[in-house]
């Protein structure tokens, strides 16, 4: 949840949420394969369920509701945060519903899933047996990441972190962690020691709220949202132990980096803005205003290393379905396919 989360303190509604078993398992088209593509995280509307869409950048095809199809209509409930593709399996993360979906990644039939998790957020493979999962805690305060093991599918151990954990990058033998305040304020890192789950907080030389983090030429980039209930909040991008930074648009969010370049992009104000990587900090252009790239409310991004393409989902209106459009790297609008509600975090698989 990116915009929904300012409001959930004020609103309330029933989770919709049809869980499987392995004896429910039913795939409308055997031969589905989406083991390759791009896929869209749909958050799903309010009091409804999220879902999974999947887009062929070779023959144009399109499809929603992969989790449906793939299992006799069974939904993956309110507030789908987002997907990772690990060893032949896709780990869908379900905010609202408090789990992990577990699906084979090719035909996105159910599998089991992974419970006794608190809001979470992002999954993190550690290797073939463990991962992290960031979750915010039942009051949007107590954060933590849950080490799993991927084998049985249940929480190993619970680490603290500060508020709102989001985005993990992991560096060598360390895993960071983006405190991005969730129902407050933060301004740390969370820096866990892997081999034996660790964790030290990292004071932010400056910003508050940072929700994103990218490891670009040896250092660790940063950006900060703001604080929603701040008169004027304001976002902030720089990379860790260094740097002066620069002020970014309030509510800025998933940054990425263009490996092949190190230039980096994320959404701010309604604007897809690109930082050039300096000496002293990242150097701020607008790369694409709405005025020239057509987007109304710039939801999710995505960078294709191989093909030099930038995914950008537009939620619209957030209660009806969305549009991703494909922009090359100078600019240029390569065209656009429809997702579903709310589409935030895009996937590439290649």
């Amino acid at each position: 949840m990116k915009v929904k989360q300012i409001f959930l303190l004020l609103w309330s509604a029933s989770l919709l949420f049809l869980s499987c078993s392995e004896k429910e398992l039913c795939c409308d088209n055997p031969q589905a394969d989406y083991s390759k593509g791009v896929f869209v995280v749909n958050e799903g509307p309010f009091g409804g369920t999220g879902t999974i869409s999947w887009h062929n950048p070779d023959t144009g095809e399109t499809q929603d509701s992969l989790f449906e199809k793939a299992n006799d209509g069974a939904v993956l409930g309110q507030f789908v945060q987002s997907l990772t593709f690990h060893n032949d399996k896709a780990y869908i993360v379900v905010n609202g519903a408090n789990r992990v979906v577990v699906v084979d990644s090719k035909s996105f039939m159910f599998i089991d899933t992974i419970g006794g998790l608190e809001q979470p957020r992002f999954f993190l493979p550690l290797d073939n047996n463990t991962a992290y999962i960031s979750q915010w805690g039942s009051d949007g305060l107590t954060g933590s990441v849950a080490k799993v093991n991927l084998n049985s599918n249940e929480v190993l151990t619970t680490i603290l972190t500060g508020h709102g954990p989001e985005k993990m990058v992991r560096i060598g033998d360390k895993v960071y962690v983006a405190n991005s305040g969730g129902y407050g304020k933060d301004s740390t890192l969370t820096e866990i020691l892997i081999s034996n789950d660790s964790p030290q907080i990292l004071a932010l030389p400056s910003g508050i709220n940072p929700s994103t983090l990218v490891y670009s030429n040896q250092k660790l980039y940063y950006l900060c949202k703001g604080f929603y209930l701040d008169t004027d909040p304001k976002g902030f991008l720089n990379f860790v132990n260094g740097g002066q930074g620069v002020a970014t648009p309030a509510f800025s969010d998933d940054l990425l980096v263009d490996e092949n370049t190190g230039e980096m992009y994320f959404l701010g104000g309604n604007t897809i803005f690109k930082a050039n990587p300096g000496p002293q900090g990242p150097e701020l252009i607008a790369w694409l205003p709405p005025s020239i790239s057509g987007l109304r409310s710039p939801y999710g991004l995505a960078f294709d290393k191989d093909q030099n393409l930038v995914y950008c989902a537009d939620a619209k209106d957030y209660s009806t379905a969305g549009t991703v459009y494909v922009f090359k790297t100078d600019g240029t609008k390569m065209g656009s396919f429809r997702t579903g509600v709310l589409p935030g975090e895009i996937v590439i698989v290649k």
